[in-house]
C-alpha cells in the first residue's frame, strides 16, 4: 500500500469526523449522551487548544485532544454554547438518571464565576482515540502511542510542564506507562474503575517514541505490513 499516515494540528475541518469517531468510541461519555450537536461544538472548540489529528489518505483515523486550562476551556464552552449544553445535559440526565448528581455538579462548576487560575504549566489530555477500523486500514502496531507521544511534545512546546489525565481501560494504562505516565490514584465508580495518571515533562520516553526509536514503525512507514495488538483501544480520558 502507498498510503501513509500523517500527524498534524487538529483543526475545525476535522471536527465532524472526530465527533463521529468520539460517539462510536465513547458511547457512555457525557458529551455523547448530550447529543451530536454538542459533541461537534466540543471538537470545534478543541481545535483552538492542544490537539492533534492522525489522517490516512485524507481520512481521520485518530486524535488526541486536550488543553492547558480545562477550567477555562469548559467555561468557554458554557459561554459560547450554553443553550445546547444545558439541553444536552438535560437529555443525558433523562437517559442516565443515576449519574444526574455528577452531571449537575460538573455543570455548576463550569458556570460558576471564579477568579481564573494563573497558568500552572499543567496540560490535561481530555480524549484520546483511534478508529476501530485501524486493523482493516493496516495501522502499524501501537501507532496510537506515537500519536500520543507527539501530542505530549506538542503540549511541552506550548509551555506544559506536566500532563494529567484519566483512563478506564487497564490495557491503556499499561500502554501509556511506556511514554512516562505514572498512576496517581484509582477510584471505583458505578461502572468500573477510573485511573488518574500524570507525567512530568519533558518525558524522554515520549521523545523516543516520537522519533521512532522505541516504536516498531515510524510515521512514514507504509501500512499493511503488520497488525496492532492494541487495535481499537481508547483511553477515555
Amino acid at each position: 500500500m502507498n498510503q501513509r499516515v500523517t500527524i498534524g494540528p487538529f483543526n475545525r475541518n476535522d471536527a465532524a469526523a472526530a465527533a463521529a469517531l468520539h460517539q462510536r468510541n465513547f458511547p457512555d461519555d457525557l458529551f455523547t449522551l448530550a447529543g451530536e450537536r454538542l459533541v461537534l461544538r466540543l471538537f470545534q472548540e478543541l481545535a483552538d487548544e492542544i490537539s492533534l489529528a492522525a489522517t490516512l489518505d485524507g481520512q481521520l483515523v485518530g486524535y488526541v485532544v486536550g488543553t492547558l486550562n480545562k477550567s477555562r476551556f469548559m467555561k468557554r464552552m458554557v459561554r459560547h454554547h450554553l443553550p445546547i449544553l444545558a439541553a444536552g445535559i438535560a437529555a443525558a440526565i433523562i437517559s442516565h438518571p443515576y449519574d444526574a448528581p455528577g452531571y449537575l455538579q460538573g455543570f455548576v462548576r463550569w458556570i460558576a464565576r471564579v477568579r481564573p487560575r494563573v497558568h500552572s504549566g499543567m496540560a490535561v489530555v481530555m480524549y484520546d482515540a483511534m478508529s476501530k477500523d485501524a486493523r482493516r486500514l493496516g495501522i502499524p502496531p501501537l501507532f496510537f502511542l506515537e500519536l500520543h507521544a507527539r501530542w505530549m511534545i506538542y503540549a511541552e512546546q506550548l509551555g506544559a510542564q506536566r500532563i494529567d489525565g484519566q483512563v478506564t481501560d487497564p490495557r491503556m494504562l499499561a500502554a501509556l506507562s511506556r511514554l512516562g505516565y505514572r498512576l496517581d490514584r484509582t477510584v471505583s465508580t458505578r461502572t468500573g474503575k477510573k485511573h488518574y495518571i500524570s507525567c512530568e515533562l519533558p518525558a524522554e520516553a515520549a521523545h523516543r517514541w516520537a522519533a521512532g526509536t522505541d516504536a516498531q514503525t515510524s510515521r512514514d512507514t507504509p501500512y499493511g505490513a503488520t497488525r496492532s495488538a492494541m487495535d481499537g483501544v481508547d483511553s477515555g480520558t
